[in-house]
């Protein structure tokens, strides 16, 4: 696999490493007794910030040479 394919394959392992993220912080949210936009905004928001700092991990690995 070249170096293209490598980079979507991260990517993707970083997107549904989010999407797990995004699940837990849900159901965590949803059995407090928060009502279901709560929860969804609470994942939606664990969803980005997980997914920002993988592609900075991405970006920073990647100059590092």
């Amino acid at each position: 696999m070249n170096r293209s394919g490598t980079t979507y394959l991260l990517i993707l392992i970083v997107g549904l490493s989010s999407l797990i993220v995004a699940l837990a912080t849900a159901m965590l949210k949803s059995s407090t007794g928060a009502c279901a936009a709560e929860a969804a905004l609470a994942a939606g928001a664990a969803f980005a910030t997980a997914f920002g700092l993988g592609l900075g991990v991405l970006g920073a690995l990647r100059h590092r040479t």
